[in-house]
């Protein structure tokens, strides 16, 4: 399959046969034997220029695409001396009359001749038609359905990877209007009664008469718009990969520039029929001239439904003009043909005598992308990966939680936040957490979670899969992997700054039911080192599955950590955040089924409030601010136990059971001989703790669920009445 092609664009040349004055340099005054500045002297060195260069590289040109105005105001000889320049400089780097495309502008048709006539486009198809070019579908030339055989109307690759279709939009440039009754009666008089006798001025009169009933008016035909729709579609397709389109044409689609223009019929009169076109054809490039800008620009076209907008590259061409030299011609390049195409533009400017060439880098465009419909012919297949972007965590969160709810349920989601460098570690603010804590308690509780989902040390190891920490500090109980990482950067931009979680010896088993570990399975920190001498660290991290309501944002919030702790040590700024899932998923979640509970979390991170608690209970009072915090924590953490019990997760979830056990012995312990309520207390936590320990070794189905959520909710229950009998609310306001 083609892998690359190169055409010529060429617009709005406006030579003609006697010469149009071009003076590039001031000259205060004449000089006798210095050649007169003339347009067509330009293109010819542009030409030479432009053989010499394709010669000196070995390349080659696929195609010329001439968009239009050739000549000036319709004076003779424009089509012929481009075409004579054409041959002559290009023929020895691939170009031949099949090779060439033509379309007339407004400047290459007669003022005032009817449209769809064949002196219309006498002088245009002497020139291009007859020596065998690509030409459009003309109105009074082309019959429709049935049209001329031997005439090409589009240009396509060997093996059909691209395809270009011209385009007549000047069928009705600078025609006469119709003038109404009785108007029209009197018109031709007019001159003679407004000048009587005087010959000349009737004559100036009648011109400037003429030229306000003359529109110079853009259009497509409705029979070329269904000769240009048969075309495209019958044009054989690749038998790899999807056919390229491009149209080229001389009217623009859309102004290409700030740049007003103040006329009659200024824009295509029936522009959405042609867009309509454009968008159901699936074309990919526009290309045009008239408006002597250069501008590329991506269009996106819209049904009348005003959804899935279909994207089209608008190549807009310029041309030669004095203090304007620098955008003559341009080169447009395909690559990546036929799965990943791109467009290299390369702006080729006026030469002058001895000097060097400069050119400027060429601008690229990529064709192909990621998101999309599988209607939009510029996508990739259904089911494709869609990419979501931005520096707003709420906006970013919420498209992403709407994506993996719909256009890629249980599919790939890309997401890739963009994070201030300086931005604090915090929820968005749509994160279903429980009512009533303020930004501060979100705040804390998020950190308390990544904090204790990086500790390298659990109590919880054994059952609980994603404790990253352990994992990525202790890897194989020995590999300090951040630590790597941190050394590997502090060097230089190394690719090899990756961590995983997956440990195959640990986490592989022999009965693949039996296996059960972390979604996260692997994160790359990308070094990038900027001009000004910052150094910034990205986040790539990978998951075999995802939910995005409850999960995405404390993930987030966890590589956040890893990247500012990385990036503490090395004094760099922490950058973006990627996160890449296979199986995006959003469920309704309790943060209980996010986050252990936290009664096994103060057994890793502050087991003196397990101690506290047992005193408290014990003792059936609350002695200032810790103990009032303590209990405040126990009474959150009845609530999420309750949640957790109340609703039927496939994903399954965290359960407590060595926080409420180690409880259940410092109440024990503490408890005074005849307390017959403590020990009904540490007795109910016991039993909870073996009833969720029992269900935690079921595969946690919905049957197992339904065994096991009736007895845990009489559990927490009982708990919750026996804190409240020991514990009134009066007793929540601290003693001094």
């Amino acid at each position: 399959m083609t892998q690359q092609a190169t055409f010529l664009h060429v617009t709005d040349a406006h030579i003609s046969e006697d010469g149009i004055s071009f003076q590039r340099d001031d000259h205060k005054f004449g000089i006798p034997g210095l050649p007169r500045g003339s347009r067509e002297a330009a293109l010819r060195d542009i030409f030479s220029r432009l053989a010499e260069k394709l010669l000196a590289e070995e390349r080659t040109l696929d195609g010329v695409l001439f968009s239009g105005d050739a000549q000036d105001r319709g004076a003779p000889g424009g089509h012929e001396l481009l075409f004579q320049l054409i041959m002559e400089n290009l023929s020895d780097v691939g170009i031949t009359p099949t090779k060439i495309l033509a379309t007339p502008g407004n400047h290459d048709v007669p003022r005032d001749t009817p449209p769809s006539s064949v002196e219309r486009y006498a002088d245009f198809n002497r020139v291009w038609r007859d020596a065998g070019c690509v030409v459009p579908w003309l109105d009074g030339i082309d019959t429709w359905p049935r049209a001329d055989a031997t005439v090409k109307h589009s240009l396509v690759a060997e093996d059909c990877s691209w395809a270009i279709y011209p385009v007549n939009t000047s069928n009705w440039s600078h025609v006469t209007s119709l003038l109404p009754e009785p108007l029209s009666e009197v018109w031709d008089s007019i001159p003679t009664a407004l000048a009587p006798g005087d010959n000349v001025r009737a004559s100036k009169i009648r011109d400037q008469l003429q030229k306000l009933t003359r529109y110079d008016m853009a259009r497509v035909s409705e029979h070329q718009l269904e000769a240009l729709r048969a075309a495209m579609g019958s044009t054989p397709a690749p038998t790899l990969g999807r056919q390229l389109k491009i149209v080229m044409m001389h009217h623009h689609l859309r102004a290409p520039s700030l740049r007003e223009e103040l006329k009659p019929f200024a824009d295509i009169s029936n522009l959405e029929q042609v867009r309509a076109l454009l968008r159901g054809s699936g074309v990919d490039i526009a290309v045009h001239g008239h408006k002597h800008e250069h501008a590329v620009n991506y269009d996106h076209i819209y049904a009348g439904s005003g959804e899935e907008p279909h994207r089209m590259l608008v190549v807009s061409g310029a041309t030669f003009e004095v203090g304007r030299e620098h955008d003559a011609m341009r080169l447009i390049t395909l690559t990546g043909l036929p799965h990943t195409p791109k467009v290299e533009i390369e702006a080729l400017p006026l030469p002058r005598a001895g000097a060097d060439w400069q050119l400027s880098a060429p601008i690229v465009r990529r064709l192909w992308t990621q998101v999309g419909k599988p209607s939009d012919p510029i996508t990739l297949a259904p089911d494709a990966p869609v990419v979501i972007q931005g520096s707003e965590i709420d906006e970013v969160y919420a498209r992403a939680c709407a994506a993996a709810a719909s256009d890629v349920a249980r599919s790939t989601l890309i997401v890739h936040l963009d994070l201030n460098s300086d931005a604090r570690l915090q929820l968005p603010s749509g994160y279903p957490l429980s009512e009533g804590l303020d930004s501060s308690e979100r705040e804390r509780w998020l950190n308390e979670l990544v904090t204790w989902c990086q500790m390298d040390r659990s109590h919880l190891e054994h059952r609980i899969t994603y404790l990253h920490g352990s994992r990525l500090r202790r890897y194989g109980g020995c590999i300090d992997q951040v630590r790597r990482i941190t050394n590997l950067l502090r060097q230089k931009p190394s690719t090899r700054a990756i961590a995983i979680t997956i440990d195959p010896f640990r986490d592989f088993k022999y009965k693949l039911e039996d296996e059960e570990f972390a979604s996260f399975c692997l994160v790359q920190f990308r070094r990038r080192d900027h001009f000004d001498g910052t150094k910034v660290v990205d986040a790539i991290a990978f998951y075999r599955a995802q939910e995005f309501t409850r999960w995405w944002p404390v993930n987030v919030a966890e590589l956040r950590l890893l990247l500012c702790e990385i990036c503490d040590e090395l004094q760099f700024k922490p950058g973006r955040i990627t996160t890449v899932t296979s199986d995006a998923r959003t469920i309704a979640r309790s943060p209980t089924q996010v986050a252990m509970p936290i009664i096994d979390r103060w057994l890793d991170q502050a087991p003196e409030k397990l101690h506290i608690l047992a005193n408290v209970i014990v003792k059936c009072s609350i002695e200032g601010d810790p103990q009032t915090t303590v209990v405040l924590g126990w009474r959150h953490a009845l609530k999420e136990l309750l949640v957790s019990a109340q609703r039927f997760n496939g994903d399954g979830i965290p359960i407590a059971i060595e926080g409420l056990r180690m409880l259940a012995k410092y109440v024990n312990v503490s408890a005074q001989m005849e307390d017959k309520g403590a020990e009904r207390f540490a007795i109910c936590l016991n039993a909870l703790a073996d009833h969720n320990e029992a269900y935690e070794l079921t595969k946690q189905e919905q049957a197992d669920f339904n065994r096991w959520s009736p007895t845990a909710m009489t559990h927490v229950g009982e708990l919750t009445c026996l804190t409240d009998e020991r514990l009134d609310s009066s007793n929540l306001t601290p003693q001094k």
